[in-house]
């Protein structure tokens, strides 16, 4: 009768368990979809697209849709189709880009942002909240290597220096553009910070690193091309600060996977590495 009594346990938390990763994965994917298409991510990445009236805020229309899609809405969606390939990194990196918006906003004195920082925070709470706590959002077994962590070191003066001038240029003179209420330039500043912030938490290899990691380098390639074929709009970083960029960003990519030790390859694979003693 014990025994039976056990039996029944594990598999009632066995449901609990399957029923509490659907729900989170329910929550992951509405969440993605909202910053990323009805946040106008896609919408302002692809202003390209839509007439010269958009031409002149190309710029600060990839920096809020890069954001939203690329390094929100995208983990986001990834949490929701292969939660163990993504968590915890991806919930993290949501968390660093609610402190990066939060940033942005003080910075930039235009309290409005706020709201977007508290709109991803809740996003963070709900889906640790949902999941079982802070272990679906804290990566485990964290410890930076040192290829990734140089070129992290490396962009962390350029992308401070950058989200600053953003920043300063809230409420100018200089071109802008509105969306949902809210001016670019402060997304503009949040969004080296992202993606600053995403990349050190990649560097560290948890779980979950490689979405981490081509959300990060897509974006700051996309953002790379779009200055150098427009160096002179509002925003952009010009033609030999784009080529750094882009370069910076390919060499992250073997940065990373060089460095992957077993744990690493696992982690990317969704897999805990067993401790050793």
């Amino acid at each position: 009768m014990g025994c039976y009594s056990c039996v029944v346990t594990v598999h009632a938390d066995a449901a609990v368990g399957r029923e509490r990763r659907r729900t989170v994965q329910f929550i992951a994917l509405v969440l993605g979809l909202f910053w990323g298409f009805v946040f106008f991510g896609f919408i302002d990445l692809m202003s390209f697209a839509f007439g010269p009236e958009f031409h002149l805020a190309l710029v600060l229309e990839t920096g809020w849709g890069l954001l939203f899609l690329f390094l929100v809405g995208g983990p986001l969606v990834c949490l929701a189709v292969r939660p163990r390939s993504a968590a915890p990194a991806a919930i993290a990196q949501i968390g660093g880009a609610a402190v990066a918006v939060a940033v942005a906003a003080i910075i930039s004195a235009y309290p409005v942002a706020l709201l977007v920082a508290g709109g991803l925070a809740s996003g963070v709470v709900l889906l640790a909240a949902v999941g079982g706590g802070a272990c679906l959002v804290i990566p485990r077994r964290w410890r930076l290597a040192a290829a990734p962590g140089l070129l992290v070191a490396a962009a962390t003066g350029p992308a401070a220096g950058y989200a600053w001038a953003s920043a300063r240029t809230t409420g100018s003179q200089q071109t802008t553009d509105v969306t949902w209420g809210i001016d670019h330039w402060p997304i503009q500043a949040a969004f080296p910070l992202t993606a600053l912030l995403a990349a050190g938490l990649a560097a560290g290899h948890p779980r979950g690193w490689a979405v981490t990691t081509w959300s990060v380098v897509a974006a700051i390639i996309w953002f790379a091309v779009v200055c150098w074929l427009e160096p002179d709009l509002p925003g952009s970083i010009g033609r030999v600060w784009s080529t750094i960029t882009f370069a910076w960003a390919i060499a992250f990519v073997p940065a990373m996977y060089l460095t992957t030790n077993r744990r690493g390859r696992q982690s990317r694979a969704g897999v805990v590495a067993p401790r050793t003693s």
